[in-house]
């Protein structure tokens, strides 16, 4: 006789779920409550309460990047998931995989309309219109109706959850988590298994000719892109390095898939934003590029400065494949690359290794020394960060000027990075910051977590610091004071007022206020007080929560955003001689 189940099924046990089930943020709602009370009945499962809504969702963003596995959210009807929808679309635009589980309303209040509090009046009373503002930031969803089909359902969006590394939801009406359901397909294992279908020999033909391409070649190139990390392929691709034995880069969003002390590695390929210089030069010179998991968007490609010659470029993404000018539309990277690693494991290249042209990767920013009196600046500070940074770090840089400069530091082995470079919503790193150590705490990682934030995007969401102190987490914060929105100022209005933050803001006494009264914080004005601070044995342990606040003229900017800025400048004065001329003028 099948057993029965409190349903939903499978609703808060995450697909590939580790031995130790992981906690999930939620912001609790009087439509979600009963739901609430399921969580309690996994085993080792715990309720993590955010401060709101966007930073639930921003924090379950956070662990999915870090673990690789999808991050949970559970927000009420209406005002919740709302709330959260823009830490969705985040996560969305950036290939994150997070699950948002919303509690609504019963079905029969649905059915008849009724006027029950948070819901809008303009389509009748509709229950359903939250439901179709998630439409474009989801790639899946269902609304449990139904106890008999809800188990199908769950499994069904948790899999192209996993499968496709975008945000799913699942709607629960209040009245069903308390109904029983078959639990039969709990014993049945989620297909988690990234296939082309029927089309096995065109896999085969993809990895014949890339083999082709890369043996033929006499200088190939490999550039390693953020899908990489994104589509679970980090440890094949370090093994692909191995194999192909060439010069290899990463793009900025790809900055800590594979170890940047490799000597074959040649640097940061980001167009105008390359790291050295010369590394844009370099790899636009290979005769063949292999470049896994592309992600062409202008965060990526220094505002599209980037230019590989596309018939010198193998491309192996989740939607299609290519080798020069061939195209296998809808053929999933990730057997491709699999299949790769497997060939050149038996049949190894018979080219000889390419010699690895001499750079010095993150160049561009100068050296200084700790005896230097001189104010902070954004020329030398990231060079001093990076003698900060030890490896098994695990760093993460808010939109901004963090998110820039942090792109030249210099990562030893085992660190991981990240930064929301291309959705870019401010106050995304400290509710994510949460995700992170949760999840490390969770796996048991070793090395600090180190967040770099400035003064406007922390003033988004500061709270989350409550409940990281709370959960007994240690994260080092750099604070980067500059007075404002440094990024905006150069853009546009440097002195205008809607690019001025309260500045009152006292970040001493920041974590003594959200729970954290003998967390110890310092101040850094100069190099020679970066530097003592940075040598204290107390603060490179980071064995404990701490903060130091470091102060920046507020027009400062690091060099690739100068660069970018000035592409930008040069490229509206382009259209605007090319709008003259088409007028006569």
């Amino acid at each position: 006789m099948t057993k029965e189940a409190r349903f939903p099924s499978r609703v808060s046990i995450p697909s590939s779920a580790p031995a130790r089930s992981p906690p999930h943020p939620r912001c609790s709602g009087d439509f979600n409550l009963n739901l609430l009370d399921h969580i309690y009945n996994v085993p080792d499962m715990r309720w993590v309460g955010p401060c709101n809504e966007l930073n639930a969702a921003y924090a379950a963003d956070g662990y999915a990047r870090t673990r690789g596995i999808p991050g949970a959210v559970i927000t009420t009807y209406g005002v919740g998931e709302l709330s959260a929808i823009n830490g969705i679309a985040g996560a969305y635009s950036e290939y994150v995989p997070v699950i948002h589980i919303v509690g609504n309303t019963s079905r029969d209040m649905q059915r008849n309309h009724v006027k029950i509090h948070h819901t809008l009046w303009m389509d009748g009373w509709d229950h359903t219109t939250y439901q179709k503002m998630s439409e474009p930031v989801r790639k899946d969803s269902a609304f449990l109706m139904d106890p008999a089909t809800a188990p199908e359902q769950i499994d069904r969006v948790i899999e192209t959850c996993v499968k496709t590394r975008l945000p799913v939801y699942l709607f629960v009406p209040i009245d069903v988590p308390d109904l029983m359901t078959d639990s039969s397909r709990l014993s049945i294992p989620l297909d988690l298994e990234v296939r082309n279908d029927g089309r096995e020999a065109h896999e085969d033909e993809v990895v014949s000719e890339i083999v082709r391409a890369i043996d033929q070649a006499s200088s190939p190139g490999v550039l390693i892109d953020v899908l990489v990390q994104r589509h679970g392929l980090v440890g094949d691709a370090k093994e692909l390095i191995e194999q192909i034995n060439a010069p290899f880069y990463i793009t900025p969003m790809g900055k800590s898939i594979v170890n940047e002390s490799d000597p074959r590695f040649a640097g940061l390929y980001g167009g105008i934003v390359s790291n050295p210089s010369s590394a844009q030069s370099q790899i636009e010179g290979h005769d063949i590029i292999l470049h896994v998991g592309p992600f062409p968007v202008s965060a990526n490609t220094g505002g599209f400065s980037t230019n590989l010659p596309g018939d010198k470029v193998i491309k192996l993404h989740p939607s299609y494949c290519s080798v020069g000018s061939k195209v296998w539309d809808g053929l999933d990277f990730r057997p491709v690359v699999k299949k790769l690693v497997q060939r050149l494991n038996k049949q190894p290249l018979t080219r000889k290794a390419s010699s690895v042209p001499k750079s010095q990767p993150y160049k561009e920013t100068a050296h200084v020394d700790d005896s230097c009196v001189d104010g902070l600046d954004h020329k030398r500070f990231w060079d001093r960060l990076s003698r900060y940074i030890q490896p098994n770090d695990f760093v993460i840089a808010e939109v901004g000027t963090s998110q820039f400069g942090s792109l030249d530091l210099k990562l030893p082995d085992n660190c991981q990075y990240f930064s929301q470079l291309y959705y870019s919503c401010i106050g995304f790193t400290v509710p994510a910051l949460l995700g992170v150590l949760l999840a490390r705490k969770e796996t048991g990682a070793e090395g600090r977590v180190i967040l770099l934030v400035g003064d406007g995007s922390l003033q988004m969401t500061v709270q989350e610091f409550g409940t990281i102190i709370r959960e007994g987490l240690k994260p080092t914060i750099f604070v980067v004071n500059n007075a404002g929105y440094s990024i905006e100022r150069l853009i546009h209005g440097p002195m205008q007022q809607y690019n001025d933050i309260s500045t009152q803001w006292d970040y001493q006494k920041m974590l003594s206020f959200f729970g954290a009264p003998n967390a110890p914080t310092y101040v850094a004005k100069t190099y020679a007080e970066l530097g003592k601070v940075l040598n204290d044995e107390a603060f490179k342990k980071g064995d404990r929560i701490q903060l130091l606040e470091v102060f920046f003229d507020m027009l400062d900017s690091p060099w690739n955003l100068t660069a970018l800025l000035d592409l930008k400048e040069k490229r509206l004065r382009a259209a605007a001689a090319a709008a003259a001329a088409a007028n006569g003028n």
